[in-house]
Formats: C-alpha cells, sequence, structure tokens
C-alpha cells in the first residue's frame, strides 16, 4: 500500500499535493463501478450480436 501511495503522489503531485490515501480508495471505487458498468453493457451488446448471428444464420438454413 505505501508504494501505491509514493507512486500515486509522484504522479499527481503538482495537481494534488496534499490528497491522501483515502482518496486514492474512493477514486479507484468509482474507477472500478465505472469499469463494470461499461463491462456489462459491452457484455450486451455482444449478446445481442450473437443472437441475431444465430437469427441470421438460422434463417438462411
Amino acid at each position: 500500500m505505501a508504494l501505491r501511495k509514493r507512486r500515486f503522489c509522484d504522479a499527481k503531485e503538482p495537481l494534488l499535493p496534499c490528497k491522501t490515501y483515502a482518496f486514492i480508495m474512493q477514486n479507484n471505487s468509482f474507477r472500478n463501478a465505472l469499469i463494470t458498468s461499461k463491462l456489462h453493457k459491452s457484455c450486451a451488446c455482444e449478446k445481442y450480436l450473437h443472437y441475431s448471428c444465430q437469427l441470421s444464420a438460422y434463417k438462411i438454413s
């Protein structure tokens, strides 16, 4: 955890000089929620495409 904190502070020091580890965790939670949401939407698109391909193959046969 100390390495992550140090790396975060080094990268963001000009922008956020006084933020702490708690801020990092909040940011990660938000990022994880965003990624999960995008993956869920992506998965829904893939399922739709998969089913539409199966239906078109069924109609051709």
